[in-house]
């Protein structure tokens, strides 16, 4: 009986703890109050706006095609190589030990 009443619990708390509006809370609108009213419209015309410019200035930020910062570079981002110097991912002298991993013993 007591497994019963904690398994009911169990789900009617999942079940409230799922319901609920996701986000910041927003104030309602008023109920009375013609004046109150239009100052929550007038406020509400004035968020939405600025969402828009946000929205356009957003879309307006992005880099445009022409931008040459967005082109691909015309060299490697290292310098050139050292003359006199070895490559480092070139071939190794022959009087340097094998890799230990590709010897046959």
């Amino acid at each position: 009986m007591r497994l019963r009443i904690a398994m009911t619990l169990a789900a009617a708390g999942l079940a409230v703890a799922g319901c609920g509006k996701v986000g910041s809370p927003e104030q309602p609108a008023p109920l009375f109050g013609a004046q109150a009213q239009a100052a929550y419209a007038a406020q509400q015309k004035a968020k939405q706006e600025a969402d828009q410019a946000r929205a356009a200035k957003r879309a307006e930020n992005k880099q445009a095609p022409d931008d040459p910062s967005t082109r691909p570079l015309p060299q490697a981002p290292y310098g050139t190589q050292i003359t006199g110097r070895p490559d480092p991912f070139g071939t190794s002298p022959p009087s340097a030990l094998g890799n230990p991993g590709t010897s046959p013993n």
